[in-house]
Parts: structure tokens; sequence; C-alpha cells
């Protein structure tokens, strides 16, 4: 994680403008919801990095380059696992405001985008450490809203079948 222009390479859609000498990095992350093509250009400060916890903890801040708004992201990354495999925990907490904030109304809009990027992005981490090609394109509308409302109609359905008193 502490390999910045690899790890940009694998996030979908983002590009490494410049690393700063103060270990801040400018870059610049493209997303498209349908016919709206989003492209926030910002800055990434790692926050903290401990080596022993084998935890990052980063804040993005950016802006949408049509003028539509801002998005910014408190962002930790937990690493674990042994010598065949790691686990990496990423949390994050992403706050949408200005007219761009319309296109993820819902919160199962947001979480599925934030989740389509999570999985792109931890396929082409595992291709990169396996030595493969990696292609990091945008993500679809398409596959954004599939994802997001399989996971709003799952937790529809975890909660009746709670309150209904199913398992």
């Amino acid at each position: 994680m502490e390999d910045v222009p690899r790890v940009a390479r694998c996030a979908p859609g983002a590009e490494l403008l410049e690393q700063r000498p103060d270990g801040s990095c400018l870059g610049r992350v493209a997303v498209k919801l349908g016919p709206v093509a989003l492209q926030f250009k910002g800055i990434v400060t790692f926050i903290a990095r401990d080596a022993n916890a084998h935890r990052v903890v980063a804040k993005a801040k950016g802006n949408e380059e049509k003028a539509r708004g801002t998005a910014s992201a408190d962002v930790v990354f937990t690493l674990s696992g042994d010598h065949e495999s790691t686990t990496i925990k990423v949390e994050s907490d992403i706050l949408l405001v200005g007219s761009i904030a319309q296109y993820g109304r819902g919160t199962a809009l947001v979480e599925g985008t934030a989740q389509a990027l999570m999985n792109q992005f931890a396929r082409n981490l595992e291709d990169d450490l396996n030595g493969k090609e990696v292609v990091a394109g945008d993500i679809s509308l398409t596959k954004v809203v599939a994802q997001g409302l399989w996971h709003a109609g799952a937790g529809l359905f975890r909660k009746n079948n709670t309150e209904s008193g199913g398992e």
C-alpha cells in the first residue's frame, strides 16, 4: 500500500498526476454513471502509516472538474494474513456535496458505486501482484445500479426476515 503509483494504476478510473514532497498525491478519478461522466481532481493525504499494525489512514478530497460539486473520503486500509495470502480491509466514509450528490441520492447507489470500485480494485491489485496485466477502466452505471439494487434488496430481505422472526 506504500507504492502509490502501483496502487493508483489498480484503482478503476484513477490517474496519478503528481507525488508531492510532503507525501501527498495529486490525482484524477473518473466515474461514469450512464450518460454522466464525472471526473474529480484532488489530493490524497496520508494521515497515518503504521507498519507494525499494517494500517494506512488516508484522506481524499477533490472537485468535480465541471464544477458539479466536491467529494471527500476518509479511508482506512488494514492488511492481515499469513505468508500465503493477504486480506485488505477497507473502511471509508464518503461525502458528496453539490449537484453531484443528486446522482447518489439513494444510499444503495453510493454504496454500490463504492463496492464496485473496491471489487475491481481488489481484482486489479491481485492481478498486478501475480504479474498479470491490469486494466483499470471506468465503472459503468449498469454495473453500479445492478450491485446497488442487489445490496438494497439483500438488506431489505435481511431486515424483513429479522422482523418476522426468521434467521
